[in-house]
């Protein structure tokens, strides 16, 4: 009787037969998307070849990073942060558009990116940005990564946005926030989605709570430096505004999963983490591992 080693390993293994090729995309979502780390971590730990990435603000990011063979030093660095260090890493530098410059966010990417091209990326990338000026999604295919990742992660008000001519580039979740519709496809790809900006399960009770005190010095210096940027809940206009944005977003994610259903979805409802969360990198990077684990394990379940 002839053993097939192989076939024998994939079995006892769990790993597909063959090693599928899939099309990554990564959503926006702030802190949340620290769990595109950990869901390409499960990826690869299943077997599966990541042959080309699309993401938009954080999603951008990651992928960015990932598509430069740097994914291992980009969460070596996000692991070590604290609110101290994520408050001096966005450069607090008010003006009239924003509140942040992000300079010093992108100067720790430096090390991993530093002046790499798009186009010599080792796999096909691309990000989303939101041009303001034409009121267009903008998509990245090529010319410096950093200056695409900068312009897909300026949130409006917070970051600063980034000119380009005769265009001004916001955060692509204005207009894509999950870019299924822009990834490089490959014949007999899977295209995976990871969505950290999904609806909540539960009604957001928060107008329901009370407002209170910072409770530490590093929450009073945020909540000075950033006013609508609570420890806790306060049903002011700005909050309402952010509610509303936040709901945009979700609708804008699901409508992309609608029209674009990609072959395996994993998802981090908003409310599980905030957008600067970034002091909780460990466990969000775990979280993310952890619903990859568990959508890919429903792929491979008998329909």
């Amino acid at each position: 009787m002839t053993i097939n080693l192989k076939h024998l390993w994939n079995r006892l293994t769990g790993h597909p037969r063959h090693r599928r090729n899939v099309a990554l995309v990564l959503s926006g979502g702030g802190a949340r998307g620290l769990a595109h780390i950990g869901a390409i971590e499960s990826l690869e730990a299943h077997g599966y070849h990541i042959t080309s990435v699309a993401g938009t603000s954080i999603g951008a990011l990651v992928g960015g990073v990932y598509a430069a063979g740097r994914l291992a030093e980009l969460k070596a660095s996000v692991t070590g942060l604290n609110r101290k260090r994520m408050l001096q890493l966005m450069d607090i530098s008010p003006g009239l558009d924003h509140i942040a410059t992000g300079r010093h966010l992108m100067e720790l990417l430096d090390p991993m990116i530093g002046s790499q091209t798009i186009e010599t990326l080792p796999i096909p990338y691309c990000c989303v940005a939101s041009d303001v000026v034409s009121g267009h999604e903008h998509v990245f295919t090529s010319g410096s990564l950093k200056r695409a990742i900068r312009a897909s992660i300026s949130i409006p008000g917070v970051f600063k946005p980034v000119y380009d001519g005769h265009h001004l580039y916001v955060d692509g979740s204005v207009h894509n926030a999950l870019p299924l519709d822009h990834v490089h496809r490959t014949k007999g790809d899977l295209l995976v989605a990871m969505n950290v900006s999904a609806p909540d399960p539960d009604p957001f009770t928060a107008y329901l709570k009370k407002y209170g005190e910072p409770k530490n010095e590093t929450d009073r210096s945020l909540w000075q430096r950033i006013p609508f940027l609570k420890t806790e809940f306060s049903a002011n206009y700005m909050n309402m505004m952010l509610r509303v944005a936040k709901l945009a977003i979700q609708n804008n994610t699901q409508m992309a999963l609608r029209l674009t259903p990609p072959d395996v979805c994993a998802e981090v409802p908003m409310g599980e983490y905030s957008l600067f969360d970034f002091d909780k990198a460990e466990e969000i990077i775990a979280l993310g591992r952890e619903r990859m684990d568990a959508a890919l394990q429903s792929l491979s379940q008998p329909q």
